[in-house]
């Protein structure tokens, strides 16, 4: 490895996957899928893919062979939601010919459905803990880092290397979700759950990624409206957490717009706005497909449409927007459908990233299949439980005026 970074800078962190690869496969085969959760960090560029891409694909291999029809019939429903918007945009493949757009469809397939079944294979197979928790821990260090940071550079937005401060928030809103429900088959005890929530939203606080200060409100208030796992009561703190948290984003945002800099971030969001617009309008049934972007073949380029319904808009028309929408509709309410148990964390991070989609980019590779994976994982974990007659069954919501004996409100 030592001699390759040096001779083969450009084939080194390929060489390092493959090495990785190779050992935790001779360990146990369903440990690779597992991978492929902290690997979202990976977006340095490992060839004609980002190296999260990579770990994906060989996770979703994986998990296809360890698959094995044992219970996956479970989670039909939510791979038919994945289907459904993939199918809507094929029309456009036939229009837009040309490889750019081609690839990108395959690589949504890997993102929506490959991830789904890859975080199926990680629940099902126990390794939900193991994948989860080092999602998290890595989180909480970005966090600590962003807070270290914006206290030496005057509370300025953080910037981590490779990472934009808007990477950073939509990391850290996961995990910030994650820790926030904290179901009890993770095991993790409530400090431990705390302490990471309390890091993530400060480090999402001093990355200043308003869109994912906003996906994390979302993905907390709809853990604190279910049933808690252990005695069914709901967060009443949230609300003195949430209103200021709100009027902060509303009062930035708010100051940006009504400022004179044209180079502000909401300034420079409503041009490409306008653009993309433009764009959608050249082909508004099907779209001029993936990746316009970067062929310049619209006559516009440079910039991805910081708003999911507007990106696939552009990409895939009014058909494929209607898909999605679909996509987003199924899965939400397949998972509210679930016993609270398993569905509450994906619901709450599937609800959270399309929140935090209205106001940055969504098809980005890493992001846009974590939510997937962890809907998986959901499904695996109560299909692992039903097969060793583990029962967890939540309690029933407490208020103020619906109360269990002995639970205090």
């Amino acid at each position: 490895m030592g001699i390759a970074s040096v001779r083969l800078p450009d084939e080194a962190v390929l060489l390092a996957l493959g090495v990785l690869f190779v050992a935790v496969a001779a360990i146990d085969m369903s440990l690779v899928p597992v991978l492929a959760v902290p690997g979202v960090f990976v977006v340095m560029r490992v060839g004609p893919m980002s190296g999260s891409d990579l770990l994906l694909g060989i996770a979703v291999l994986t998990a296809l062979l360890l698959l094995r029809g044992r219970g996956v019939i479970t989670m039909q429903p939510l791979l038919w939601s994945g289907i459904f918007y993939l199918a809507v945009t094929m029309p456009q493949l036939i229009l837009n010919r040309y490889a750019e757009n081609y690839i990108e469809w395959a690589h949504e397939l890997v993102l929506v459905l490959g991830a789904m079944l890859v975080g199926f294979v990680i629940g099902r197979e126990g390794h939900a803990r193991l994948a989860l928790g080092l999602y998290v821990s890595v989180c909480v260090v970005i966090g600590a880092l962003a807070c270290f940071t914006a206290l030496t550079n005057g509370f300025q937005p953080v910037y981590l290397g490779i990472f934009h401060k808007n990477a950073i928030g939509a990391f850290l809103m996961v995990g910030l979700v994650v820790a926030f429900a904290n179901p009890p088959w993770l095991g993790w005890s409530p400090w431990t759950a705390w302490t990471a929530f309390i890091i993530c939203g400060l480090g999402m606080a001093a990355a200043q990624s308003r869109q994912a200060i906003v996906g994390g409100l979302v993905g907390v208030l709809i853990i604190g409206l279910r049933p808690r796992f252990h005695n069914g009561k709901r967060s009443r703190w949230m609300w003195l957490v949430l209103i200021p948290v709100g009027a902060f984003v509303y009062q930035e945002v708010a100051e940006q717009l009504a400022s004179d800099d044209v180079f502000s971030s909401a300034v420079q969001r409503l041009t490409w706005y306008e653009a993309s617009i433009t764009v959608w309008m050249q082909s508004p049934l099907f779209g001029v497909g993936h990746r316009w972007w970067t062929t310049w073949h619209t006559g516009f380029g440079g910039f991805q449409p910081p708003n999911a319904e507007l990106e696939v808009l552009t990409t895939v028309g009014v058909l494929g927007l209607i898909g999605f929408l679909g996509m987003f509709v199924g899965a939400l309410w397949l998972l509210a459908r679930m016993n609270p148990v398993y569905g509450t964390l994906g619901l709450a991070v599937v609800a959270a990233k399309f929140t935090q989609g209205q106001f940055d980019l969504y098809w980005v590779a890493g992001h846009a299949s974590l939510l997937w994976i962890i809907a998986g994982i959901c499904y695996g974990i109560q299909e692992r439980d039903r097969a060793e007659g583990i029962v967890r069954t939540p309690h029933p919501v407490q208020t103020v005026w619906r109360r269990t004996r002995g639970v205090r409100i």
